[in-house]
């Protein structure tokens, strides 16, 4: 499979709310409320990636990989000071495991560092041992579960951390 990542376009808005939606709706099931899962989510990601495209940017990057014409995956990483904050990273459901997250991971990092940052950081929902073996595998660190409010519903995460975003991307490119 042939991956090119590229910025997000303004135009890339709705697909990624279809992934971002059709990833939560696989990942987070018995995790989040079913009722959020089958309706609320859409409104939501839909008004969230519509403005997030639009007008100004926050400093970072969204980065979408295209496999042909199609939507993979996408990532959102904000430079918060001089941390990088991976906020969103998704890959099509059916298309994980094959290097996309890995990709989009490293390219967004790159990104961040050459506009200062020197750190980086997520969140992880702590039911999703997937996720968080994978960060652990690009050598995140990780600290003690704490619960915090996502969409109105309390949920149990943990903040995984890479002190040098360096190493992040060095990992990512293994």
């Amino acid at each position: 499979m042939a991956l090119r990542l590229r910025s997000a376009r303004t135009s890339d808005a709705v697909a990624i709310a279809e992934l971002h939606i059709a990833s939560w709706r696989d990942a987070y099931r018995g995790v989040l409320s079913p009722d959020f899962l089958a309706t609320s989510i859409e409104t939501e990601f839909n008004t969230h990636w519509q403005a997030a495209l639009t007008g100004r940017r926050r400093p970072g990057a969204v980065v979408v990989a295209m496999a042909g014409r199609h939507l993979a995956g996408f990532t959102a990483a904000w430079r918060e000071g001089v941390n990088c904050h991976v906020d969103n990273l998704h890959v099509r459901p059916g298309m994980r495991n094959a290097g996309i997250g890995r990709a989009l991971l490293g390219f967004a990092a790159q990104r961040l560092q050459d506009q200062g940052a020197v750190s980086a950081d997520l969140w992880v929902f702590a039911a999703n041992q997937g996720a968080a073996r994978f960060y652990l595998s690009l050598g995140a660190e990780v600290e003690a579960p704490v619960a915090r409010e996502t969409y109105g519903q309390t949920v149990t995460e943990r903040r995984m951390y890479w002190p040098s975003i360096s190493a992040l991307i060095a990992a990512c490119a293994r």
